[in-house]
């Protein structure tokens, strides 16, 4: 009898050692990478790293599989044969591919390489299910794409949200005169004088964000909210869709029709990994500030379209055509460039248009871009994480 019971625990020790010997060699091909790369003091590494992931060879596959993770319940860490739902691959892509807001891993690091990535996929993809079992959160939803680098084109708002517990501060910056007419002595509008917006929003929820910004032009304040109804995801939505709404109070003196509401309906679409289109219908209330009796609002529909050519670099366009009520002399149009990385975006364009606010472009544009007159203009934002979602359960 001890002998037979002595004959079952050696066969345990021996089935536990097979186990993990064969745990250590599934997570070789991608093990090394991620040891050299991320797991280091301060980082992944030692008795604290950071959201509790280990990353050194010994202990990867107990840090990570089928592991919820701690700052999206989306996701876990490594499912088995899933890299869409393994956050340790997402976050070794670009914000705008792996559909997250956040810092690119390796933090403060260069990003792996292309090679590099399709390895850790592919290492991903090779774990069988029948020996690992694939436990998807509970709460996981279709994996969702962010449809434009940022929070707006050059005007226009985009459908994607910022997140919950995320903080954005922005710069819009206009210069006044027009480019063509200030020439090389008026250094191309740069020497005048500027029309500024600076703009804090904060992410209530994944959906649902707030905003206060404030400009020079006409001393417009506009407080607005956005919520992303809609994300468009592979096997869920094919559109995103969201709606901005929001009231602004014009407060330069000898103005009239100071409090406007405006309300926006964003329809998104990316196609491929290239090239996103929006459609923007926007209604604002009492546009007319120079004019007591004319209460008449502004009926417009907005168009954009991001061209992107690396996970950084685009190329953005936006027209605004009025439809009713008060309209500009022009209608708008903007023509620009942006660098977005996982916390920045800057983008620099040419426009017509001399607003930020929504109040404030909605009519339309100044300059007639069909006789070659713009404008250079830019925006600067910078998002904080000011905290992470609680850890899913396990």
């Amino acid at each position: 009898m001890r002998a037979s019971w002595l004959a079952i625990l050696a066969s345990l020790v021996a089935f536990g050692a097979a186990r993990a010997s064969t745990e250590i060699e599934a997570f070789e091909p991608a093990g090394r990478l991620l040891q050299s790369r991320c797991a280091m003091p301060g980082c992944h590494a030692g008795p604290k790293p950071a959201q509790g992931m280990r990353l050194e060879m010994d202990q990867i596959y107990r840090s990570t599989i089928n592991v919820p993770a701690h700052t999206d319940s989306r996701f876990l860490r490594v499912s088995p044969g899933d890299p869409e739902h393994s956050l340790v691959y997402l976050k070794l892509l670009s914000p705008h591919q792996g559909g997250y807001r956040g810092p690119r891993m390796p933090l403060s690091m260069d990003p792996l390489s292309e090679d590099e990535i399709a390895r850790i996929r592919a290492w991903i993809e090779s774990f069988p299910k029948e020996q690992w079992g694939q436990a998807v959160p509970a709460t996981a939803a279709p994996v969702t794409t962010r449809a434009f680098q940022d929070a707006y084109l050059a005007n226009l708002p985009t459908p994607d949200a910022l997140g919950a517990k995320t903080m954005e501060f922005r710069f819009a910056h206009r210069f006044k005169a027009s480019a063509p007419d200030a020439g090389s002595h008026g250094f191309y509008g740069l020497d005048s004088g500027a029309w500024i917006s600076l703009e804090l929003a904060y992410g209530l929820s994944d959906a649902f964000e707030v905003g206060l910004r404030r400009t020079n032009l006409e001393v417009d304040y506009e407080g607005y909210f956005k919520w992303a109804i809609l994300r468009q995801a592979a096997g869920g939505s094919p559109l995103a869709l969201a709606f901005r709404g929001g009231v602004s109070n014009v407060r330069e003196t000898d103005r009239f029709n100071r409090t406007r509401v405006s309300g926006q309906l964003v329809l998104a679409r990316q196609f491929g990994a290239h090239v996103s289109l929006m459609l923007v219908p926007t209604y604002v209330t009492h546009t007319n500030t120079f004019d007591e009796e004319d209460e008449r609002a502004t009926g417009a529909v907005g168009a954009g379209g991001e061209f992107r050519f690396g996970p950084r670099y685009a190329v953005t366009g936006e027209w605004i055509g009025q439809t009713s009520g008060v309209k500009a002399p022009f209608q708008s149009a903007s023509l620009g460039f942006s660098v977005a990385t996982a916390r920045h975006a800057f983008q620099i364009f040419l426009t017509n248009t001399q607003g930020v606010h929504t109040d404030l472009y909605a009519p339309g544009g100044d300059l007639d871009v069909g006789d070659g007159e713009f404008r250079l203009g830019f925006n600067i934002s910078r998002t904080f994480s000011l905290g992470s979602p609680a850890p899913s359960p396990p």
